[in-house]
């Protein structure tokens, strides 16, 4: 009998829903296997190293961790946490010329919600950097239309 390792979610390989999207990419990081967990109506106050927080709205953010971290963190985050990180899916991509390409949302006032690559986003920047949220079944059509972009660029 073989081993079913998808009935047992823990046993089962950690693998990207971007990884045949981004094979052979350059420029394009994944995020996808980061922790991420919503924390609604609450304050998440001070997070232990390795994660980090993007506001959503005054009421909801979205708490980035390391994956492993997610079911700790989710336990003792103030209150409603919603665990996204299998719903979500992100990349991270470098400079302001190809993300004025891809959406319309001010790059000055990240992070924010909008639509990248056509598709519903959440965009936060960190210099050059920007890092962008997206439901995970738009993955292999956001970093086709990343690649396109950024061979316009090149």
């Amino acid at each position: 009998m073989s081993e079913l390792a998808f009935i047992s979610p823990g046993a089962a390989p950690l693998v990207s829903p971007l990884a045949r999207a981004l094979a052979g990419a350059a420029g394009i990081g994944d995020l996808s296997l980061l922790g991420k967990l919503e924390v609604r109506n609450a304050d998440p106050g001070l997070l232990p190293d390795g994660a980090s927080l993007i506001r959503i709205s005054p009421e909801r953010a979205l708490v980035l961790c390391p994956a492993g971290e997610r079911r700790v963190l989710k336990e003792v985050l103030p209150g409603f946490v919603v665990d996204m990180t299998a719903a979500l899916a992100g990349i991270s991509v470098e400079g302001e010329p190809l993300l004025r390409r891809l959406t319309d949302l001010d790059l000055d006032r990240l992070p924010a919600a909008g639509k990248v690559a056509g598709v519903p986003a959440l965009v936060a920047r960190d210099g050059e950097r920007f890092d962008i949220f997206f439901a995970q079944e738009y993955g292999a059509s956001v970093v086709e239309l990343v690649r396109d972009m950024q061979e316009g660029l090149a």
